[in-house]
């Protein structure tokens, strides 16, 4: 008996496709967009300094009390000595997000940062902002209008992905640019339906 059976083989599935509705974006869900980017700090000590003086400059909230017998340094000397911290500190994931956020369209709903240590002075940073889309329509407006006139292609792409809308109204990696210090190079950034819990 034959062990070839390859004339019953089922044919492999075709991939489904990528489902258009949610990628236009819905009223009432909520969307996260996380964007990677490689840093490397090319001045330490600005780069310390200008977080630990953002700490200082900073409004405090008490939270209760610390536990003295906590030996975990706090958080004005971690970013102080911390090339990783300190970047953390300084990078707000809401930045370019204000003219969404002024219309109305969208309110955020939480902001996450992860920055690991790839070699010396050198870092990758991922942050994830999540929203919950309000008004479509003012979001892509907010889109269109900083987007040129003439550029057709990008206004038809505003018109049918929400990514593409996020990414033309607050550019992706518009929080690198006032960290003094620093180079840095795109890695990603990704936009995605969060489903409800």
């Amino acid at each position: 008996m034959s062990d070839d059976l390859t004339l019953f083989d089922l044919p492999a599935p075709q991939p489904s496709p990528a489902a258009s509705r949610s990628d236009r974006g819905r009223a009432g869900y909520r969307y996260a967009r996380s964007v990677t980017a490689e840093v490397t700090v090319q001045r330490i000590p600005l780069l310390l300094d200008t977080a630990v003086q953002a700490f200082d400059d900073g409004t405090m909230i008490d939270i209760g009390e610390v536990d003295a017998d906590d030996e975990a340094p706090d958080t004005r000397e971690q970013i102080g000595s911390d090339p990783a911290a300190a970047l953390g500190w300084l990078l707000d994931p809401t930045d370019g997000m204000w003219p969404l956020l002024e219309t109305g369209s969208a309110t955020v709903r939480e902001v996450d940062i992860d920055t690991s240590e790839v070699s010396p002075a050198r870092y990758q940073v991922r942050w994830t902002v999540t929203i919950q889309l309000r008004d479509v329509v003012a979001f892509r407006r907010v889109a269109t209008d900083a987007c040129p006139a003439e550029d057709i292609a990008a206004r038809a792409e505003i018109a049918e992905s929400l990514a593409a809308a996020w990414q033309r109204a607050a550019p992706p990696f518009a929080p690198l640019h006032r960290i003094p210090g620093i180079t840095w190079s795109p890695v990603e950034a990704i936009v995605a339906h969060v489903p409800a819990r």
